[in-house]
């Protein structure tokens, strides 16, 4: 099989490749911290990453940031089973079963689970992308600028819709996304748009500096305001009983065992949920776990420090890791946030994605395959060795020495993007832009995405009207850009009622 020859061949390369393995591992250690910041998470790690990316091969750069994101997405694991403060969104789900564990005094043998579920939904999710996504990519060569525009289309609406609590504002943060694209020299005849006479503007505005603003300091702003609030420490010290008893600090085998099936069944729900653009592994754990609830022969201990519980929402939300790269490489549409941080590196360094990367880039992209396994393993080292401590060490990190931190990496990273400081004066911007959709739960991920694929909808767009005698007829004369936009505004609309009966909904609490 091409796959696994290729496969075999980029193990060998990034073996004998020091510099790779070694941004892979730092890759997968500050992953595992930032994940178990409560308030950072990998996000923040691969938004501090992008602005240092341009002096690294574009593999070692892509592998330390996939490395971060999937040890991240586990070592938010760490904490919410400790101190019940998830470290990240999707380490949510792990705190209800978790926790109760740690005051049983079986803390080790929750991070096990933890660690053993994540590694195995991760694997099984990098078999889907290994071997599955090249398959995708083939029918996507198949299609023109038409079939595009509809895919991009329905993509953006989808995202727009799923994420964050209001369709409504998902769809505005879309659209704002879609409206900064635009910013620059028009493409076609390089007239200025935007720019409001301002010259510095005609370039677009910078991706790094938009990035980092939107994603580091809007949080940096909010976990200061937080901070100020309650007057306290980021976390809290790991007071729980630690039992004497081998058998609460391990998974046993039979426990294992017993694991299995609902560690396949989540593995499942996880790598779908991954392959759609937009849901995320915040989503995926929740779903999950509901189904290992109802499939349970004891769903009473849910909640109450059930193995089960942990191994849904584990195995869940790391299968998703995978999966979500499924649709950036075949489609060039970043399934996720994290994976849209990862997009802005490859576009960095001028590499094609979407269906084309298969054959232009097969080294770099079985190269990110390996890491990606590589990071697995370390992570799941990790896990079985010192979580605990880490979750010790972590709890009584003080926000003074954090977060003053983070903000001078980032300022640094943004000033050497390009040595300007208008870079700078466009972060700032951004970071309170994102502080404020954050306060007024405006989703940043459909403002990301659609910035990033804006100038890719317009140049499709233009290229189909380019060759239509029928202007935007055409889109309703081929089958699947037809199929793709009718379901996008059937989504569209479905959206905008959910979204004013909620507001309904609301104004009937209020009055009462």
């Amino acid at each position: 099989m091409e796959q696994l020859q290729n496969l075999l061949i980029a193990f060998v390369d990034v073996f004998s490749s020091p510099e790779t393995m070694f941004f892979t591992t730092v890759g997968i250690v500050t992953g595992v911290i930032l994940g178990a910041i409560p308030g950072l998470s990998s996000t923040v790690g691969l938004a501090l990453v992008i602005p240092f990316s341009y002096y690294l091969s574009p593999l070692s750069a892509i592998a330390m940031m996939y490395a971060m994101h999937k040890a991240g997405t586990y070592g938010g694991s760490i904490v919410a089973i400790l101190i019940n403060t998830p470290g990240t969104a999707a380490a949510a789900c792990t705190q209800l079963d978790g926790y109760p564990l740690t005051l049983q005094g079986k803390s080790g043998k929750a991070l096990r689970t933890a660690a053993i579920s994540s590694a195995i939904g991760d694997f099984c999710s990098d078999m889907l992308l290994i071997f599955g996504s090249v398959y995708v990519a083939k029918l996507v060569w198949i299609c023109g600028p038409v079939e595009i525009v509809g895919i991009l289309f329905f993509a953006l609406v989808l995202i727009s819709g799923i994420t964050g609590k209001s369709p409504l504002k998902g769809l505005f943060s879309a659209c704002l996304g879609i409206l900064l694209s635009l910013v620059g020299l028009d493409p076609a005849n390089l007239a200025s748009r935007f720019t409001f006479g301002y010259y510095k503007l005609d370039g677009g505005l910078g991706l790094i500096p938009v990035l980092t603003g939107l994603f580091i300091l809007s949080e940096v702003f909010i976990q200061v305001e937080s901070v100020v609030l309650n007057n306290g420490n980021i976390g809290r010290k790991v007071t729980a009983r630690k039992s004497n008893n081998k058998d609460d600090n391990r998974l046993t085998l039979r426990e294992f065992k017993s694991l299995i099936p609902t560690i396949s069944l989540s593995t499942v729900i996880g790598s779908i949920i991954g392959i759609l653009p937009g849901l995320g592994a915040a989503v995926a754990p929740f779903i999950s776990y509901g189904q290992a609830k109802s499939i349970s022969k004891h769903p009473e201990r849910f909640g109450h420090g059930a193995l089960e519980g942990v191994a849904a929402a584990e195995s869940a939300n790391n299968a998703v890791c995978g999966a979500n790269l499924i649709p950036l490489f075949s489609f060039g549409i970043p399934g996720s946030t994290d994976a849209a941080l990862m997009m802005s590196v490859f576009m960095i360094n001028g590499i094609e994605f979407g269906p084309m990367i298969f054959q232009k880039h097969t080294d770099l992209v079985y190269g990110i395959y390996v890491t990606g396994l590589i990071a697995i393993a370390g992570y799941f080292l990790i896990g079985m060795t010192c979580a605990r401590k880490i979750g010790e060490v972590i709890s009584r990190i003080s926000v003074k020495v954090l977060y003053p931190s983070v903000l001078i990496i980032s300022f640094i990273g943004v000033f050497a993007d390009k040595n300007s400081t208008f870079s700078l004066i466009i972060f700032v911007v951004f970071g309170i832009i994102g502080y404020f959709m954050k306060k007024y739960e405006f989703p940043i991920p459909p403002l990301i995405i659609s910035f990033m694929l804006g100038l890719q909808f317009e140049t499709n767009l233009r290229q189909a009207l380019a060759i239509s005698d029928s202007g935007f007829l055409i889109f309703l004369m081929r089958p699947i850009s037809c199929i793709l936009i009718m379901f996008s505004f059937m989504l569209l609309a479905w959206n905008i009622g959910r979204s004013i009966k909620g507001n309904k909904s609301e104004d009937v609490l209020y009055e009462e």
